[in-house]
């Protein structure tokens, strides 16, 4: 793969990791990393490194469409902005001791449980057909 068929790759992977990101509110991390790790074979401290970096903007993006419609609560969003900044700075700090493998090992089991609750906040979809519509 040439580098420029990489970077359409990893741009359009981007593009479905932001798309899925603003509307989940899961971030596009959660589509970035096992993308570059899995699909490109990029290390995964780097594959993080990345992620981080392109969420910021995808979250940046979203918050300003999400704040001028109003559906944002500014305080909370301050609180969680200042906690996760020190649990991001620890975080980073460790990775930077950890083997690949153990970080991956981590970041799998951190979705496991985000995807369960998912499934459950949302529903899966039954396999039933839905009521017929009333006129």
């Amino acid at each position: 793969m040439n580098v420029l068929e990489f970077s359409a790759a990893v741009g359009a992977g981007s593009f479905v990791a932001g798309l899925l990101g603003a509307l989940t509110g899961l971030g596009g991390g959660v589509v970035i990393v096992p993308m570059l790790t899995l699909g490109f074979g990029v290390d995964i401290r780097y594959a993080i490194g990345a992620s981080l970096v392109s969420v910021i903007a995808t979250s940046s993006g979203a918050a300003a469409a999400y704040v001028r419609e109003g559906f944002s609560n500014i305080r909370l969003g301050m609180f969680l902005e200042i906690a996760t900044t020190v649990g991001a700075m620890c975080g980073a700090a460790l990775a930077t001791r950890l083997p690949g493998s153990t970080i991956a090992v981590v970041f799998g089991l951190v979705l496991l449980p985000s995807a369960v609750s998912s499934l459950r906040s949302h529903g899966c979809p039954s396999r039933s057909r839905p009521p017929p519509a009333t006129s």
